[in-house]
């Protein structure tokens, strides 16, 4: 992955723009900031050469709004930038960043004002409990090495958390393919079923004379015939690699995962008992939540080894707290259940009481998967009796 190294600096002084230029770019450090609002900086040319920044300027929020929106429509994005507070009209400098961050919740800021105006405790009130490792403070006047300093930083955790984001993805993907790798063998067996019925029912009609049998015949390979493209279709979708967040009904990628374990269920004697109600539709990454429902699945066969029931619910609910709408799943087994020793690891990455037969990543991604989404996921278990995971996700 490419480094970011792209800077936006937000300040109505011309000259002050001129400055943080003259600080981050080492051909030119001789110029110094001249500005109203705090002592002329020390400069120094100490800064190392190789050390550049793609540097855009703005010098009101709405520009600064503008060029990131521009950066993002060129599929960029602007990792992070320094925001003076106090501007000459328009937006304000923490306006501005709460409106960036609408458009990319990635960038790194630093809120830089001489007049101490705001609090470190109500800037973060401001912007949020999930922004608060996004930004940092700084106080006018500053040095070059101070903002060299934050601009590393910033770069730095940038770029550290995409790669960090792209490791997850990879591992995300890996344990997607090896689910379906686990059910590939009952989803073989049920095409070699389909394709029995198939050809078994086209013979028929060759030997018929009636137009009313031959119809039926060909309606049976017909509904055949559909069950293997929706197999088809669904392992496509499963081997889909990038994310892709859309409005849909979460009912969709549940029976989506449930057509691939179809066959192990009806194998397994299992049977499977949906109650549904109508609920709202969800933002969730079709194929990621699939991915989830998929693994409570293949759990749930083998907790149930030996038959019994798999019931999954869908309502509407709100969150523990009463004041967020959502969807709740429930999938719940009639299975062996899940030891009081054991229970409270089945979400640490890759821990797993299948030995070589398990990765210790289903659940551990799982739960990843289900929290992006803002949601959380619980499990109820009893010995001999049966587990229940509930995912709760926001409206």
């Amino acid at each position: 992955m490419e480094e970011n190294r792209t800077l936006l600096i937000l300040d109505d002084e011309p000259e002050t723009l001129r400055g943080y230029v003259d600080f981050l770019s080492p051909q030119d450090s001789s110029k110094a900031i001249k500005s109203s609002r705090g002592a002329k900086p020390a400069v120094s040319s100490n800064q190392d050469p190789s050390e550049t920044y793609n540097i855009l300027q703005a010098k009101t929020g709405e520009e600064a709004v503008s060029l990131v929106k521009m950066e993002l429509a060129q599929g960029r994005q602007v990792a992070a930038g320094f925001f003076d507070v106090k501007l000459d009209g328009g937006m304000d400098g923490l306006a501005t960043i709460q409106e960036i961050k609408k458009l990319d919740r990635d960038i790194r800021c630093v809120v830089v004002t001489a007049y101490h105006d705001r609090t470190v405790n109500e800037i973060q009130n401001l912007f949020g409990e999930e922004f608060k490792d996004h930004w940092d403070y700084l106080n006018k006047p500053f040095t070059q090495g101070e903002i060299v300093q934050k601009a590393r930083q910033m770069i730095t955790a940038w770029n550290r958390e995409k790669e960090l984001s792209l490791m997850n993805l990879q591992l995300i993907r890996s344990e997607r393919l090896a689910a379906i790798g686990q059910v590939a063998r009952g989803v073989g067996h049920e095409f070699g079923n389909i394709l029995l019925r198939i050809v078994g029912k086209l013979d028929l009609s060759l030997l018929e004379n009636d137009v009313k049998k031959i119809h039926d015949h060909l309606g049976i390979a017909m509904k055949a015939a559909d069950r293997a493209t929706v197999i088809v279709r669904n392992l496509q979708s499963f081997s889909k690699a990038d994310p892709n967040f859309q409005i849909i009904n979460i009912a969709i990628p549940i029976d989506e995962a449930l057509s691939l374990v179809s066959h192990e269920m009806v194998k397994f004697n299992i049977k499977v008992e949906k109650k549904f109600e109508t609920v709202p539709d969800v933002r969730i990454d079709k194929v990621a939540m699939g991915q989830v429902f998929l693994n409570l699945f293949i759990n749930a066969l083998h907790a149930m080894s030996k038959g019994g029931n798999l019931t999954i619910t869908l309502s509407a609910s709100k969150d523990s707290t009463g004041s967020k709408k959502g969807v709740l799943v429930k999938v719940k087994d009639t299975g062996c259940g899940i030891s009081p020793d054991v229970l409270p690891k089945i979400f640490e990455y890759a821990f797993t009481t299948k030995g070589a037969g398990g990765s210790g990543l289903g659940l551990s991604v799982s739960k990843e998967i289900v929290e992006a989404t803002g949601g959380t996921i619980e499990v109820k278990t009893e010995i001999d009796k049966g587990t229940e995971f509930s995912i709760w996700v926001p409206v």
